[in-house]
C-alpha cells in the first residue's frame, strides 16, 4: 500500500484508509481526510509534509502521514448508481454527469447548470429528503441545500458511501 510518506510529489491520490488511534483518526477526519478525499503531497522533508486537501494546505508530521493509505482510483465504484436512487440519509460521491446526447442544447444546458451548482466529480452529496412521490429531492451539497427534480438527478452518476 502506498502512504502519504511514500507517494510522489504533486500527484493526485484518493484516501483509502486511515489507521491509528481513534482520537487521531477523528482529528484527521475533521481536517477532511476521509475515504475518497482527493489529496496531493505538495512538499516533504525528513520530518513532515505539506498536503493539499480540499483546496487547503495542511502540514503534518511523517508519523501521521504513515497512517494514511492511498489509492490511485476512487474506492467503492461497485456501488455505482444514479443520484435519483439514493435514499434519504445516505451520502454519495459524484463520479460523473452523464447526458445521452451532449450535442443536444437542452442536455448540455442541464449539465452546465448542474456543474454551476457545484455538482462536480468528487463532490459529496447528502440526501436530506425526498418528496412523497419521489420528486423533487432535497440535497446537501458543499454547505448549502439544493433541490433537484428526479429527471435531473438521474443524469448524475454517484457512488454510495458507507457511513464512516
Amino acid at each position: 500500500m502506498i502512504t502519504l510518506t511514500s507517494c510522489p510529489l504533486k500527484q493526485t491520490y484518493f484516501v483509502s484508509e486511515i489507521k491509528g488511534d481513534p482520537d487521531s483518526r477523528k482529528h484527521l477526519q475533521n481536517l477532511g481526510f476521509v475515504k475518497n478525499a482527493r489529496v496531493a503531497v505538495m512538499n516533504r522533508d525528513k520530518h513532515n509534509g505539506v498536503i493539499l486537501i480540499h483546496n487547503s494546505r495542511v502540514a503534518l508530521d511523517n508519523t501521521i502521514l504513515d497512517n494514511i493509505t492511498l489509492s490511485k482510483e476512487l474506492i467503492g465504484r461497485g456501488n455505482l448508481t444514479k443520484l435519483s436512487s439514493v435514499k434519504p440519509g445516505q451520502m454519495a460521491m459524484v463520479l460523473s454527469i452523464a447526458v445521452a446526447h451532449p450535442s443536444d442544447p437542452a442536455e448540455a444546458a442541464l449539465k452546465r447548470r448542474l456543474l454551476d451548482m457545484g455538482v462536480t466529480r468528487g463532490t459529496r452529496i447528502f440526501v436530506r429528503k425526498v418528496a412523497p412521490l419521489g420528486d423533487p429531492m432535497e440535497l446537501h451539497v458543499r454547505g448549502y441545500e439544493l433541490t433537484l427534480r428526479k429527471n435531473e438527478a438521474e443524469k448524475v452518476e454517484v457512488s454510495v458511501l458507507e457511513n464512516d
